[in-house]
This record gives C-alpha cells, sequence and structure tokens, in this order.
C-alpha cells in the first residue's frame, strides 16, 4: 500500500521493487511510479526513484 508520509515513499519503493521479477523490474518501476504519482509531486517521485535506483537491488533469495 502507497505510504501516506512522504519520508516513507523510498521505502515503500524498495519494498514494491525488491518482489519484482528480473524480467518484470520494468513494468514494475512504472507501475510503481504510477501509484506514486496519485499522491506525490513528479519531482518528489523521480527523486526518490533515482534514489532507490542509483542503490541497486540486491535480492537475498
Amino acid at each position: 500500500m502507497l505510504p501516506w508520509e512522504v519520508e516513507d515513499l523510498e521505502g515503500w519503493l524498495v519494498a514494491v521493487l525488491r518482489v519484482a521479477a528480473e524480467d518484470e523490474l520494468f513494468a514494475a518501476v512504472e507501475a510503481a511510479e504510477r501509484a506514486a504519482l496519485t499522491r506525490y509531486p513528479a519531482e518528489v517521485v523521480s527523486t526518490a526513484l533515482r534514489r532507490v535506483l542509483s542503490h541497486g537491488l540486491v535480492r537475498h533469495r
């Protein structure tokens, strides 16, 4: 569920993207971005996505 507090946005993005299959990652990013844009300004969403994606998403399975 999309967080209400902007401070939780990056954590939510990490959680959503980490469970996406590798071949579905681009679609998951697009869906997460669309969802986040319903609640937060585009600048906030793009900054959060840049931060999350720049650190990589290592899966520990």
